[in-house]
């Protein structure tokens, strides 16, 4: 049996901690270890919070604790996980959320049976209903681009050689982490697969880390400057994709500024993306408006 490392950065204490360590504690894979990092400040009250919950693991030699010197960010935290690991794979799971008894053993059954596949995802859910709708195996790149992916970071398992090869996650990225990464993944040959089952269970986050105003707007252009290669690449067989990526991207940006009332920064987002793929951009749009009124039914 090969041992799997499941990385698990916290920041800020979301009341979760302790039931994502126990879900993957309780997994029906045994040879496995634990690593949460702590990216909380030194002498905050976050970082104190956490020390007493790591106690009550402090008997547990599956669980490894590790604390930054400071606040990084999640990217960070993954790649400290990362390289302190011994795992021959390697899972994430964010603080907040957890994975159901099996998680684990499907994916890795599922490589075994599958060696042209270097990582695997699954279906995960939020309050007993499947979290996200289509999926993708192989080289997903397009859909990814397009934001039309599940592969959350919690559902992400990977051989360790190809997270190596990628050099893990890029730490300049504060939002699109997982996006980035698998991105990497697939430019560099690698491809996915999937266990069509929701395995995991996606917890409360509301959003309360989601980057807002230039922070969001700069994150954006990072983004496109790093894979805009990719994108010229799908836009040469496609003709018209770059534009139906970029409306896809700002209209979720332009959404973020009216919910924050940054108007002046949505029109100009507006004005800028929408005439890209204006049938893209409304459907984006569409879209919230119809979970927004779910939500409140």
């Amino acid at each position: 049996m090969k041992k799997v490392s499941v990385i698990i950065p916290t920041y800020k204490n979301r009341g979760g901690l302790v039931r994502s360590i126990n879900s993957v504690l309780s997994q029906t894979y045994f040879d496995l270890e634990v690593i949460v990092v702590d990216d909380n400040m030194p002498e905050s009250e976050e970082r104190r919070e956490t020390e007493e919950l790591m106690a009550i693991f402090k008997e547990e030699p599956r669980v490894n604790y590790l604390k930054h010197e400071r606040n990084k960010n999640g990217a960070a935290a993954r790649n400290t996980g990362i390289r302190f690991s011994k795992g021959d794979f390697i899972a994430f799971l964010d603080d907040d959320d957890s994975f159901l008894p099996s998680k684990i053993r499907k994916q890795i059954d599922f490589l075994n049976d599958h060696k042209e596949y270097d990582g695997v995802y699954c279906y995960s859910g939020r309050n007993g209903k499947r979290y996200g709708t289509t999926s993708y195996e192989g080289n997903a790149m397009k859909p990814m681009l397009m934001l039309e992916t599940c592969m959350y970071t919690p559902t992400l398992l990977f051989r360790r050689d190809a997270l190596l090869t990628i050099n893990g996650f890029d730490e300049a990225f504060r939002r699109h982490q997982d996006y980035d990464l698998l991105l990497r993944f697939f430019a560099a040959g690698y491809k996915i697969g999937c266990v069509p089952e929701i395995l995991c269970e996606i917890g409360p986050n509301k959003g309360e880390n989601a980057l807002t105003g230039e922070k969001l707007e700069n994150t954006k252009v990072y983004f496109f400057e790093k894979f805009q290669s990719y994108i010229d690449i799908i836009n040469k067989q496609e003709p018209g994709f770059k534009n139906k990526v970029y409306a896809k991207h700002y209209a979720g940006v332009f959404l973020t500024h009216v919910k924050t009332r940054k108007f002046k920064m949505a029109l100009m987002v507006f004005l800028k993306f929408f005439f890209r793929a204006p049938w893209v951009f409304c459907g984006v749009i569409n879209s919230s408006i119809k979970q927004h009124l779910k939500g409140i039914e």
